[in-house]
């Protein structure tokens, strides 16, 4: 290698290093000077029981055939519920982010069914917006939110079969429907760092109808539909500031 090869290979080395610099404190001054107090990156977490509304078992049997257990209840034991979220504070009172967790429990119950541990779980991707109000001086920081998107639900029969019309078979194994799903929810956070959180939230969330498909041969598919669940959710919250 010659010595202009050299020459042209530090000035590219050396304006690169400049240049990195400059943007680095570029984006220093700007965090400084245009971030609003309480702007940043945040990372939140939060697990707690998840009590289900009743339901009901909407369709069972073949795809295009005749169907049972049309509007049947379905009582749900209490389950859980835990979720993590990587998101942005606008500021102090402002912030927006997206949510990914699991929620599921057990079917307790369905009159005129005999079913084993079927299990109903939903993992959300949902969208929020969230709207803090800090008490001035306190470390309690009061919040409202809400939420949208979609969860991918599964159904995991064990074994579910309708004790009326025995014919219809039982249905074992897991399927899953992707639907729409939103949530609202409202809490408190104790500021216990300047940087980390403690809190307590209520959370509703519920889902668009379900029907879970599993395949037979022959034709045409066995599918078991419910309403979408409905849970209230409390839940034990930790956020970690980036800032």
């Amino acid at each position: 290698m010659g010595d202009f090869d050299r020459k042209e290979i530090m000035k590219k080395y050396t304006l690169a290093v400049v240049s990195w610099a400059c943007f680095s404190a570029a984006v220093s001054q700007a965090q400084d000077y245009y971030l609003p107090p309480g702007a940043g990156l945040y990372f939140r977490a939060g697990v707690g029981p998840s009590f289900y509304q009743d339901g009901r078992l909407t369709y069972f049997g073949y795809s295009g055939g005749t169907t049972s257990g049309a509007n049947a209840p379905v009582k749900y034991d209490t389950g859980v519920a835990a979720n993590v979220a990587v998101g942005w504070a606008f500021n102090r009172y402002i912030s927006a982010d997206f949510e990914t967790g699991y929620q599921g429990t057990q079917i307790n119950y369905v009159p005129g069914y005999t079913q084993f541990h079927s299990d109903v779980y939903d993992m959300p991707f949902l969208a929020n917006v969230t709207l803090s109000c800090p008490i001035p001086r306190t470390i309690v920081v009061p919040y409202i939110g809400v939420g949208a998107g979609g969860a991918d639900t599964f159904f995991d029969a064990h074994s579910l079969s309708d004790n009326a019309d025995p014919a219809l078979g039982t249905v074992y194994g897991h399927e899953n429907d992707v639907e729409f799903a939103w949530q609202a929810f409202a809490g408190l956070r104790f500021q216990l760092a300047p940087n980390v959180t403690l809190g307590a939230e209520y959370q509703y969330f519920t889902t668009a109808d379900t029907t879970y498909s599993y395949n037979s041969y022959p034709p045409p598919n066995f599918n078991v539909g419910f309403d979408g669940v409905r849970t209230h959710s409390v839940l034990f919250t930790f956020e970690w500031k980036f800032w």
